[in-house]
């Protein structure tokens, strides 16, 4: 990628967030860690012991059993001779995603030590990023943004218009919008124009979004020949810039159809922070609370609170709750606590 990384970190009680900004200053990669990794699913290019509890040849590998009690996949290629009931050190792959278990790898020896799991996504991304800690407000809102960006159904281009994000079982389809564009030329001159544009912002937020799988966008015609090839080559350089996982791509097809085959790995941003049915989760509910907490105490630095859970977060709460308390008294000093009772929303009220 050229231009300096910029990487902010945000940390509140309970939670990690990190962003990676490019150059532009626009996100193109998250982090996020709870409760200090605990209990956590097996993380992206960690090592750990596990055992061949089946082989399933008909599905194309085996399954593995880590210590943490989490399944794991290996394709059969990667199966070798074991046999059910061996031990083996895997590194994972890919994370577990929604309807799919995590993918590892059998690697030789042991696992090592662990290496924690925000420095080596930080490796990952380049290893002369600046490291930031957020510590203001504005910071807070970049980070938070860029979740926020990660889960949006829409997302506006720069010169107008804005790309749509659908994911399915089979794929995830992006559509191009171009409502309140205005753009000159010739047909094919604009439609070339604002496919690049498209290519360049699905990219990073494939990127964003941690997103795999198969990919296809629908471009705005007419795609010539020439300009086919040239979408097709955009999109691989400019993604090969954000990220070392494989990608491939065909030429659009007749009927203006981009496909991108792309390597999975960490699991989708929204996976981590909403249910199947597209809401927060409980967890997601209650840290977000927390941070809420975090900026009002940094703006100002001797008032009280009250943290009022709605049902949704008073069940992460109790699940936690000697935990959580823990946190908050180390992270505000007796400044917030949890109020008695629920209410209709989570809020934090001062004292």
């Amino acid at each position: 990628m050229t231009g300096p990384v910029r990487i902010l970190v945000h940390r509140t009680p309970g939670e990690v967030r990190a962003a990676a900004f490019n150059a532009s200053g626009r996100p193109f990669r998250l982090f996020i860690e709870r409760w200090d990794g605990e209990n956590a699913n097996l993380r992206l290019s960690e090592r750990v012991e596990a055992r061949l509890r089946r082989r399933a040849p008909e599905q194309g590998g085996g399954f593995f059993e880590a210590k943490s009690g989490e399944e794991v996949f290996v394709r059969t290629a990667d199966l070798g001779k074991l046999t059910e009931g061996a031990a083996a050190t895997l590194e994972i792959v890919a994370e577990a995603r929604k309807d799919k278990l995590a993918r590892g790898k059998v690697r030789k020896g042991p696992p090592g030590d662990a290496v924690p799991a925000f420095e080596r996504w930080c490796r990952s991304i380049d290893p002369d990023s600046q490291l930031e800690t957020a510590s203001t407000p504005a910071e807070f809102d970049e980070v938070e943004d860029a979740f926020e960006e990660a889960l949006a159904k829409w997302c506006p281009l720069p010169g107008g218009g804005n790309l749509g994000f659908e994911r399915t079982r089979a794929l995830t389809a992006v559509d191009i919008d171009m409502g309140g564009r205005q753009t000159k030329g010739s047909a094919g001159a604009r439609a070339f124009s604002v496919n690049r544009e498209a290519v360049h912002e699905t990219v990073r937020q494939l990127s964003l979004r941690n997103l795999g799988g198969l990919v296809v966008m629908d471009c705005v015609a007419p795609v010539t020949p020439s300009s086919a090839e040239k979408l097709r080559g955009t999109l691989i350089e400019t993604f090969q810039a954000y990220s070392t996982r494989r990608i491939d791509a065909l030429k659009p097809s007749a009927f203006g159809l981009l496909q991108v085959q792309l390597e999975w790995a960490e699991a989708p941003v929204e996976d981590w922070l909403l249910s199947a049915d597209g809401l927060p989760t409980p967890e997601t509910e209650l840290l977000a609370l927390f941070r809420a907490a975090a900026r009002e105490t940094t703006a100002n630095r001797t008032g009280f609170y009250r943290l009022t859970l709605s049902a949704n977060a008073l069940r992460a709460y109790i699940a936690r709750r000697k935990q959580c308390d823990a946190m908050l008294q180390e992270a505000f000093s007796g400044r917030v606590k949890i109020a008695s009772g629920k209410g209709e929303k989570s809020v934090v009220r001062k004292e």
